[in-house]
């Protein structure tokens, strides 16, 4: 997969720009908060609809500006030109509401889902150390959104699955009220989710409920919970395999190295990773049947996918609270690295990767690692310095072929270099760019 070209219309930091992209290697530097970060924020957006860094769209709006649009235009490795464009516009009047809009080859997407596994990009970030330092949320949210890149069906289980937990909270509320429980006390819980990998838990208004007998009515969004969560956690725990065993090897890879990196899904009691779904709703459906009375009395559903967990063991010891931070670093590379083969497995597609001042993180061995599995992959890379990137020293005995291209283009010769060698059969061109206060600049 190619991406050819970006459009940005009130992004961020940038009022408009138009960028056409050539396959290759493309570096943007410059000062911090320039705008480079965003421009990959951008591309990512595509690939699911979602930021990398908010869940918020208003976020994403310029400042004074009621809209932003961001549209690419990509070749799939079968040869297909497609794009897909994203239009969020603010909410006109005081209590109405905002407006998110998906084209598909000019094309309005009719749901969210749609949009799942048209694009493939992958983000290497500093926001990623929180998948190993953060809490359970950013865990679950890392291995939704892999998976729903892949399976749309699961991104709709995702969405079902908070409607319907949203009901049965409301209905263990009216149950507890009614006094319809064996307990005391009191869970006071929020959200302020607004996607499927968001988590909302947030009730339906009451309107929409209607408890003519809340105890039978409790059955029913039981049996409708567990035949939505034994579908996600089937998905979760075979995805959860697979990509422990990448991570693993990728590990070892970076790390040059005989750490073991280990992925377990922690889920409720007696899940098991080689049930069937079958068995996982069975399972489930008794555990809400058991926890029944624990749960209207908390007034909300305390197990399910929204509980669960990854737990990441680097040598048999949880890498959250006994790993040093450039062993997290590590971590996360390997994760990110699994989550590329596996991209690149189950959708026969060959991911763009973007890497955003990742490179300054590294030293020079795992610097040249990654720049040996990121080949064959278009490339965006952002820092502030390119000589964190290729190193004057670096580029003059490398092995691999860099021809840096400026704004001459492929023809000028003055902007490429002379001292190259190939190796691997690998040719990557090498494409520099100055951010400047969101504005883009090709450097000679």
């Amino acid at each position: 997969m190619r991406l050819c070209s970006i459009d940005l219309t009130n992004f961020r930091n940038y009022d408009r720009l138009r960028l056409d992209i050539p396959d290759g290697t493309h570096v943007f530097h410059g000062a911090n908060a320039q705008g480079k970060t965003n421009l990959l924020e951008a591309i990512y957006l595509c690939t699911c609809a979602r930021s990398h860094r908010t869940g918020r769209d208003e976020e994403l709006v310029k400042h004074g500006c009621d809209f932003y649009r961001v549209s690419i235009q990509f070749v799939t490795d079968r040869g297909l030109n497609e794009s897909v464009t994203l239009e969020y516009r603010l909410a006109p009047t005081r209590g109405g509401s905002p407006s998110r809009t998906v084209y598909y080859n000019d094309l309005e997407v009719a749901r969210l889902s749609d949009m799942m596994g048209l694009f493939h990009a992958i983000i290497f970030a500093p926001e990623d150390l929180q998948i190993v330092k953060g809490g359970p949320s950013e865990r679950r949210r890392f291995l939704d959104v892999l998976i729903s890149r892949t399976d749309r069906a699961y991104f709709r289980d995702l969405q079902d699955f908070w409607r319907v937990i949203g009901q049965r909270n409301r209905l263990l509320k009216n149950l507890k009220a009614n006094g319809s429980f064996n307990g005391r006390g009191t869970d006071r819980r929020s959200s302020d989710g607004r996607t499927a990998f968001d988590e909302d838990e947030s009730e339906p208004p009451e309107s929409e409920m209607i408890f003519p007998d809340p105890a039978a009515q409790l059955d029913i969004w039981d049996e409708q919970l567990a035949s939505i969560v034994s579908s996600i956690l089937k998905k979760r725990l075979d995805v959860t395999k697979k990509l422990s065993e990448y991570a693993s090897l990728s590990i070892r890879h970076l790390t040059s190295s005989q750490e073991q990196l280990d992925i377990q899904y922690r889920g409720f009691s007696g899940l098991d990773r080689d049930m069937s779904r079958e068995m996982i709703e069975r399972l489930y459906l008794e555990r809400l049947r058991r926890s029944r009375d624990d749960d209207i009395f908390r007034g909300s559903t305390s197990s399910g996918p929204h509980r669960d967990d990854l737990q990441l063991s680097l040598n048999d010891m949880e890498a959250r609270l006994f790993s040093s931070q450039g062993q997290q670093r590590s971590i996360v590379l390997s994760l990110k690295i699994a989550e590329l083969m596996l991209l690149t497995e189950m959708t026969g597609e060959t991911p763009i990767l973007l890497l955003d001042d990742v490179m300054s993180e590294l030293d020079q061995s795992r610097r040249s690692r990654l720049m040996e599995v990121i080949q064959g992959h278009q490339v965006f890379l952002t820092c502030t310095d390119p000589a964190q990137i290729f190193p004057s020293d670096q580029m003059l005995t490398s092995e691999h072929v860099y021809a840096v291209v400026g704004a001459g283009g492929e023809n000028d010769k003055s902007a490429q270099r002379d001292d190259r060698t190939q190796r691997d059969g690998w040719t990557s061109k090498v494409y520099y760019y100055e951010v400047v206060g969101g504005t883009v600049n090709p450097v000679s």
